[in-house]
């Protein structure tokens, strides 16, 4: 996990407490402490989802509450709040989008632990896509890594379009990854299928607002 482990003593540096509730915040960090002294993460988890709750301005700690569900085998409450902390990064500062890769690989891996196909192709193919993304205005930028990272979530994206014909996360990373290769007649398919479902679909904030601009 990129960052602090969540193993480890919950991140002050994340914190933004005000004076009036410090004593409370610190006890609630005090117990998920002490509770990950003895490997009890369950209960460390039970401890932070209040802090998280009261905070939700701070989304590393959602992302180490995630870990924390992951290490105590609660895979569905860990997947509840990595997908959270991808829609809270996506519109926060670098700091915080340079987890989202290790998000969609956690949900991919919880995907696989569950036998969800199209969560395992979905996280797959946009983890890949931010793998691009993140060569983007580099002046060293790698083409050809990025030109297979492509072709890799193209793949991954189509299996999951296959599972799912109509969701329209599918469809937009789809059409991303057809502009970039230069396909623009199947970005324009993919991006306006998106849009048929904008409100209804799950779309994040981020991802729905150029569908919304685009015409």
């Amino acid at each position: 996990m990129q960052g602090e482990p969540a193993g480890g003593s919950p991140s002050q540096e994340a914190r933004g407490d005000g004076v009036g509730s410090a004593p409370v915040e610190d006890d609630a960090l005090s117990h998920v402490t002490k509770c990950l002294e003895r490997d009890d993460y369950l209960s460390a988890a039970s401890h932070l989802e209040g802090y998280v709750r009261r905070h939700a301005d701070q989304p590393m700690f959602r992302f180490q509450l995630a870990e924390m569900y992951l290490r105590a085998a609660h895979p569905a409450e860990a997947k509840c709040h990595l997908e959270q902390f991808v829609a809270d990064a996506q519109t926060g500062p670098t700091a915080l989008q340079s987890h989202l890769v290790t998000a969609h690989i956690k949900l991919r891996e919880i995907a696989i632990s569950t036998r969800d196909r199209f969560g395992e192709s979905f996280h797959r193919g946009v983890g890949l896509v931010l793998l691009v993304r993140e060569q983007d205005g580099d002046p060293k930028r790698d083409e050809g890594f990025c030109e297979e990272m492509l072709c890799k979530a193209l793949r991954a994206l189509k299996e999951a379009k296959e599972q799912r014909p109509g969701d329209s996360r599918v469809r937009m990373y789809l059409a991303e990854v057809h502009e970039r290769t230069g396909n623009r007649h199947g970005a324009g398919a993919e991006r306006a299928a998106a849009r048929a479902d904008v409100v209804s679909g799950e779309l994040t904030a981020k991802e729905r607002l150029p569908l919304l601009l685009r015409e």
